[in-house]
């Protein structure tokens, strides 16, 4: 009987998202609690921002191998943060966006930036010359990941979306990085 009202009571008031209690705020910024992923500090009124790590994410080059690494990249408006260097071979990339607004995340194989066939502003995705491994647009303050198989090489990261001054990339949302 008590299930049958939880369920209605999350049909009325819409989804119920219960958290263990914690420490009061350290200061931290991401914090993780089974499946939920809470992103920076809790607002002055009490509460936090919640993701659920994966959810509604859909990426275009991903394998179903098992990752033998796991990789954070950080967004923000309007950055990328990688590692230098990340190991060669199937990684999960969890991408954390921390920023308010939508980004996305595409990834290919390119000695520097300057090799990127770009026009008006935004990488011509169409015209890269090897394999992009992307994860499309997701929302801000949203956890998102995709496992990918990455050969060594040197890899350009970048979110190409448009936004209300052009587009992420022209903002300075690309970064380098090595695969080894």
């Amino acid at each position: 009987m008590k299930l049958a009202s939880a369920v209605v009571a999350f049909g009325l008031v819409g989804p119920l998202i219960v958290l263990s209690a914690c420490a009061d705020d350290d200061g931290a910024q991401t914090r993780e609690a089974g499946s939920v992923v809470i992103i920076g500090p809790p607002p002055p009124g009490g509460g936090a921002s919640v993701s659920a790590v994966g959810t509604g994410c859909t990426t275009r080059g991903a394998t179903t191998k098992v990752a033998a690494n796991n990789v954070q990249i950080d967004l923000d408006e309007y950055s990328v943060t990688v590692p230098e260097t990340v190991p060669a071979g199937v990684s999960r990339l969890v991408l954390k966006n921390f920023g308010s607004d939508p980004h996305e995340v595409v990834i290919t194989q390119a000695d520097s930036v300057d090799e990127l066939p770009v026009a008006d502003g935004f990488v011509d995705i169409d015209a890269l010359p090897n394999q992009a491994f992307r994860v499309m647009e997701f929302a801000g303050n949203t956890i998102c990941e995709g496992t990918f198989e990455l050969p060594a090489g040197n890899y350009v990261i970048f979110s190409n979306l448009e936004n209300p001054t052009g587009s992420d990339y022209a903002q300075g949302m690309v970064a380098t990085f090595v695969v080894s």
